[in-house]
Order: structure tokens, then sequence, then C-alpha cells
């Protein structure tokens, strides 16, 4: 005979398991795009934020439009460095300073009025990178995908949504990793505690010590992150709390305290965690006296090697989905509903696409279905080039900002309303309809139609007898 506790246990582990694969479902389309991050570029510029602007300058002068023409020179304001890396002003200026010390960037102001462009200076990057390697460095040819992806090493997905939700760069490429670590887990059916070293953070993502205790805090402070001393001796692990990630994306500033309190769960006699007081971070601090200082290494369940992260080239930097399309067998059960409550979807919008539709349209009230309609509107005149989720973050923006106005979606919503006119019709076409078939089959309209027919047998019978009596006169 089982034990009631065990199964009681058991159920409750895969609950949690069904509701964190739902949660992480629904945060991929959340995201938006990504952008390939470079670690070795960390190794080549020994700055992060340097790497990742030049990560985004390798992809724009690989595959920015009229690149060839112009002589490789393109055109970028602070604003959109901004939008697309979340490097501040100040921050793209010392990560500008760094690469052009290295002599692998060109900048010069053009046009009427002066506009600063930028150039890289391609071959001597090359060549840096072929001696970081070992590889002969000669002319490279930008244009084959293989050789670049080789010469740059692996590349990170790093996604500048939570950039914004982190604090800073550091904070939203760690949270980027993260992301994509519990991921892997979850697809395979592991736990969703990261178990990281410092040193493998850095070896990944190229973060120093100092740098991730800082973006750990911040990731704290934003109720997203949650770290736990486990085994003998203590190991420190962390985790992402998907439901305040889920809550930021969808435009609440401050997760509720309810959402960010969690039950403690004891491992080996050590309190995993306790709730942050006064505003204190839940960054777990140890509390068993081995060390006064975190344990460097932490356990390791399996190995993740750089090369798992995300695309191998860069060619897809900036416009593919990290998430990969699910066939309706992978997606999770708790996602194949196409609820909403009563707000009407495009039809092509997949299930986890609509859950992420209801959590940025939760604080839109009336206008959800308008923002909708106009989603839907501008699908079907593919003018939807970026996910769909992403352009309805825009049409939320507006909203909020009080900018948005209903341009092709009326369309859309006339439509529904001559639909649900004519099923209106239709329905009280059926409903008259199976009125009068109840009608018919009672006795008492069944004995009127009886007499009717025997009245009117006797009209006939009586007009016969006077057309024969006519004849015979």
């Amino acid at each position: 005979m089982r034990d009631r506790k065990f199964d009681a246990i058991a159920g409750d582990d895969t609950w949690e398991s069904a509701k964190h694969n739902r949660d992480l479902a629904i945060v991929w389309p959340l995201l938006g795009r990504h952008i390939a991050f470079h670690r070795r570029l960390v190794d080549l510029t020994a700055s992060v934020k340097a790497a990742l602007l030049l990560s985004q300058t390798i992809y724009w002068t690989r595959h920015g439009r009229d690149i060839a023409s112009t002589g490789g020179w393109f055109f970028k304001t602070t604003e959109q460095w901004r939008m697309e890396t979340g490097l501040s002003a100040k921050e793209q200026i010392t990560a500008r300073e760094v690469l052009r010390e290295l002599a692998i960037l060109n900048e010069q102001r053009m046009g009427i009025p002066a506009k600063l462009h930028f150039r890289l200076c391609i071959d001597h990057l090359g060549t840096l990178l072929a001696d970081r390697i070992g590889s002969a460095s000669g002319s490279l040819d930008w244009a084959d995908g293989a050789v670049v992806a080789e010469l740059l090493g692996p590349s990170l997905a790093y996604h500048r949504t939570l950039a914004g939700i982190g604090g800073g760069v550091h904070a939203g490429l760690l949270l980027s990793r993260a992301l994509h670590l519990t991921r892997l887990q979850s697809k395979r059916q592991l736990e969703q505690w990261i178990c990281n070293s410092a040193a493998q953070w850095t070896d990944q993502i190229g973060l120093t010590r100092r740098e991730q205790e800082t973006a750990r805090k911040e990731l704290a402070r934003a109720g997203v992150w949650e770290e736990s001393l486990t085994g003998i001796p203590p190991r420190l692990v962390a985790r992402i709390r998907l439901d305040c990630l889920l809550a930021l994306l969808g435009g609440d500033e401050k997760p509720s305290a309810d959402r960010i309190a969690v039950p403690c769960l004891p491992a080996c006699g050590i309190p995993a965690y306790r709730i942050p007081q006064n505003g204190e971070s839940r960054l777990r601090e140890p509390h068993i006296l081995v060390s006064p200082k975190a344990p460097n290494q932490f356990h390791q369940i399996r190995h993740h090697s750089s090369a798992e992260s995300a695309k191998l080239h860069i060619q897809g930097s900036t416009s593919d989905s990290v998430q990969p399309l699910h066939t309706l067998d992978e997606r999770p059960d708790a996602d194949k509903s196409q609820g909403g409550g009563d707000l009407i979807f495009p039809d092509t919008l997949l299930p986890e696409e609509r859950s992420s539709a209801l959590v940025l349209l939760h604080r839109c009230g009336d206008q959800a279905q308008a923002l909708l309609d106009e989603l839907s509107a501008r699908m079907q005149a593919k003018a939807v080039h970026t996910s769909p989720i992403a352009y309805l973050r825009g049409l939320v923006r507006r909203a909020n900002a009080g900018e948005f106005v209903p341009e092709l979606g009326q369309r859309v919503a006339a439509a529904r309303l001559r639909r649900q006119e004519e099923l209106i019709l239709r329905q009280q076409r059926d409903v008259e309809e199976q009125r009068l078939v109840a009608e018919r089959a009672t006795p008492e309209f069944q004995a009127k139609v009886a007499a009717r027919r025997e009245e009117i047998r006797r009209m006939l019978d009586v007009l016969k007898s006077g057309r024969q009596s006519g004849k015979r006169s």
C-alpha cells in the first residue's frame, strides 16, 4: 500500500512542474527579439558591454541595408543603440572608446545635418580573432557564415527586454543565460535550480565575480531571482521566479508581496530562504559557519557548455526567435486552451502566444479587444514583420500612453459584428423552427390538423356532389 503522504508530495511536485512549464512557455513570446552575444569578444575587449556593442555592430555590418554601397558605413543614433542593446548613453561612449582603442571601430559624422556613422574594421578584427584562436590570419569572407561562426565562436541569446527588468546589461545577460539553462533543464525534466559556480558563469557569459554579485542583487531586488544553500558542504543554487517575471513583462512595475513570498523548502537541514525584511534583497547569505566567503564551487548537476546556448551562426541574431515553434503534441496541456474571457484573438496566434497576449492586455481594460482587432488586421495585411507579441507590446505601449487610435482594426470589429448579427438571426430561425416542430408534435395540434383535414374533405365532397347534380340536370 502506497503512502498517502508520498502521493501528496508527488502530486504537488507534478503540479509545480506543470505550472513551471506553462509559465516558461508564456514567458518566451513576451521576450521579443534577441541579439547574438559572442562570448569570445569579451576576451578580446576585456569588457562585456564593449563586446555586446561589437556583437551588434558585426550584425549590422553583415546584414545592414545598403551596407556594401556605403563602404561599410551605417548610421545609428544613441537611442537606437539603447533600444537594441540596453546600453545607456554613457555606457555606449565607454564601449566605443574601448573599440576605438583596439582600432576595430571607425566613427565619422556625415550628411547635413551631420549624423554619426560607424564602420567596422573587419580585416583588423579578423586578424585579432584569428590570433586569439591560433588560426591562420588572412583575407576573411564575412559573407561565409560557417567561417564567421568559427571565428566568433558560440553565441548566446541576449534579450534586451531583460536588461530593463534587471536594471542593466549585466543583469539582463545573466537572466538571459539563466532562462536558457532553465529551458534546457525543463526539456530534460530536471529540477529548476541552476547549479553554476562563479567560474562557470564567467566562462559562459564573461561577467567577473563582482559583476555577477551586482547583477544577482539587482535581479533579487526585482523579485525574479532566488538563491539557496543546499547540501553538505553547502552549495549555492539559484532559480528564476517565473511568476514574478511574468508580472514584470506584463507591465506590473512591482510584483505583489504574495507573489514573491515562497514557502520554505528544507534541504539537508538548511533553511532554503526567508522572506526579505525592510527592502532586503532575496539574495541568499550562508548561515552555516563554514567560511565567511561564499563557496567558490557549486554542485553541478550536468555540464553546460556555451555551445548549447543559442544559434551557432549569427545570421538570425536579431530576426529569429530563440523559442522554436512547437507542434501540438509538444505543447503543454495547459497551453492548449483557447480561453481568454470574452476576448477574441487572431486565428493564427499559437496557444502560448495567446497566454502571453493576456499577460500584456490585463491592464488595458476596454481597449483590449480593439488592440487585438488591430493586431489581427495588421497580420492579415502582412504588416507584422516581427513576432505578433512584440507588435502587440508596441500597441499596448501606445494605448497606455493615450496615443492608440484604431485604424485597420475597425474593419475586423465590423466584420465580427456582422457575423454575430447573422449568427443571432440563424439562432432565432433555429429556435422558431424548433418551437414549430415541438408544437406540431403535441396531441392538440395533431387533433386540430385532423379536424381541419376532415372539414376540407367534407367541403370537397359537397363541391363534388354539386358538380354531379349539375351535370344530370
